[in-house]
């Protein structure tokens, strides 16, 4: 599935992406920008070059754990790229049956779902595309800057550059950007996403011996206090799919209409029953 997801990035990034020199951050972002610089290296020469530099320095600082998770896909995509470039796979393969007018707009699209669906498969089982996340993790390491922070400000400033060379595609990278993360995220939980029930309840033991039979979920009981009364009671904590709310919804009223609910929706559950081999 990383090989699908790798694979998948680079068909974003090398028909997409490259034949409008489009720039959307990272290490491909990087290469567009500095290939017009040294015209005797090829984009996957360059794409390639940098993401063994950034392996290399991520092995240094964060050690030989990170190197393994990271190496395969870090050097996967930019292969890939080298070799298509060998076979002389024209980039422009999908874009020249486009017509001009809606070049850009398929181009964005396209590089937009391709590279945020391969990202977000790499993430979704466990390994990572090296390269920016190097510089990433160590800005979020020594200057103690948030992650999330050193993503955008690093990718923003790439993305600033290639407004300068070209403000219409500069543009465009942003609303491809935004697919791709959207699409990450989706990804990359996609399929885990539950719903958590917290049930406030003086019946638990009903609850219980029905959340058990009806729906094979496990549960959690919390004693609690109840802030205007002072009185205890006892709360259920219980994970379920989403189709499964209804029939809990359906238990809780049939033993104690009066309970005081909460149904909130949880973006991962991992443990007994829900992705519990993604925990090794």
């Amino acid at each position: 599935m990383i090989t699908i997801g790798v694979s998948l990035l680079h068909i974003g990034f090398y028909f997409f992406l490259q034949p409008l020199a489009m720039v959307i951050g990272g290490m491909m972002g990087i290469s567009v920008l500095i290939e017009p610089l040294i015209p005797f290296l090829s984009i996957g020469t360059i794409y390639l070059s940098l993401n063994i530099i950034a392996l290399i320095i991520g092995g240094i600082f964060f050690g030989k754990q990170f190197l393994l998770r990271t190496v395969y896909a870090t050097l996967l995509a930019p292969l890939l790229v080298f070799i298509f470039e060998l076979a002389k796979v024209p980039t422009d393969l999908i874009l020249s049956q486009i017509d001009n007018h809606y070049e850009i707009i398929i181009a964005t699209l396209g590089s937009g779902v391709f590279v945020g669906i391969g990202i977000g498969l790499v993430l979704r089982y466990n390994s990572s595309t090296g390269g920016m996340d190097v510089y990433q993790k160590l800005v979020n390491k020594y200057l103690r800057v948030p992650f999330s922070v050193a993503v955008y400000v690093t990718d923003g400033i790439i993305i600033l550059f290639g407004m300068f060379l070209n403000l219409q595609n500069g543009l465009f990278a942003v609303i491809s950007m935004l697919i791709t993360g959207l699409l990450i995220e989706k990804v990359a939980v996609a399929g885990r996403s539950s719903y958590t029930a917290l049930i406030i309840t003086k019946k638990t033991d009903k609850i219980k011996e029905l959340i058990f039979k009806k729906l094979d979920r496990g549960m959690t009981k919390v004693r609690v206090v109840g802030g205007y009364t002072d009185h205890e009671k006892d709360m259920i904590i219980c994970s379920i799919y989403r189709q499964q709310v209804y029939d809990l919804k359906e238990i809780i009223l049939s033993v104690d209409p009066g309970a005081f609910t909460l149904i909130l929706q949880t973006k991962e559950v991992l443990g007994e029953g829900f992705h519990r081999n993604e925990l090794t």
